[in-house]
């Protein structure tokens, strides 16, 4: 992974500090179930809350499909429409039909549903605490809250764009905030550091690497974060 000291990759790199080990490592041994569809998100990259729901994703090695939903973004109508109200974020599982808003319920959801169970009161009670610590997180790096004047309205691709990631890396942020700005729906690979779906990411790219980005409209494979940013802005527009 090349080593950039710009201004963005310093100011993501530092957002990651007060998140500490969250969404880094893959925590829960295994899962008891691996979802047998993707799940469905809608969240935007700034948003604190919306961050420790991925932070649990992250953790957990599951995969889903990000509808990024910053301010203006269309993909907020729909979140009203199948929710009835702007809130983020919001959860939709096609393998059970749950649906949720407020981010502790959807991170209980999911450990208790795919993981090792919902976690220990103690952990509970230290919700607001893990709030600020997001929140303070998305002050240092404030980019990724709302769609670019071009793209709020934008007619989604083919096949949806796919990210291998994990929630941590400063350089897999800077690539989710772009296909926030892009209002780009794409789906999360998790890698969290022990996790299952490494080899996976080997055998595919060729070394493990974040970010990895796999465009299937177009044939394109990259990693580095900033040629998939350069990538995503030529091919979906500035």
């Amino acid at each position: 992974m090349t080593i950039s000291l710009s201004p963005l990759n310093l100011q993501s790199t530092l957002s990651c500090l007060p998140r500490l080990p969250n969404g880094g490592w893959w925590t829960d041994g295994t899962l008891t179930q691996v979802p047998a569809l993707p799940l469905h998100l809608w969240e935007f990259e700034s948003c604190p809350y919306c961050r420790k729901a991925r932070e649990a994703f992250s953790e957990l090695d599951i995969d889903y499909v990000s509808h990024p939903s910053g301010a203006g973004s269309n993909n907020r109508d729909e979140v009203i429409q199948r929710g009835g109200k702007a809130q983020f974020p919001y959860l939709f599982d096609p393998n059970t039909g749950e649906r949720l808003y407020e981010s502790e319920a959807i991170v209980d959801y999911i450990r208790s549903t795919y993981g090792a169970g919902q976690r220990p009161l103690w952990r509970r009670a230290l919700g607001p605490v893990n709030t600020f610590g997001s929140a303070l997180a998305s002050a240092i790096s404030p980019q990724g809250g709302r769609a670019r004047d071009g793209a709020k309205d934008r007619t989604q691709p083919a096949a949806p764009l796919e990210l291998w990631q994990f929630e941590m890396s400063p350089y897999c942020r800077k690539v989710r905030q772009t296909l926030t700005a892009q209002n780009l729906v794409f789906r999360v690979h998790n890698v969290a550091k022990r996790g299952r779906q490494r080899d996976a990411l080997v055998a595919l790219g060729g070394k493990m690497q974040v970010p990895y980005l796999v465009d299937p409209n177009t044939g394109v494979s990259m990693y580095e974060s900033d040629e998939i940013v350069a990538y995503l802005r030529a091919t979906y527009g500035h």
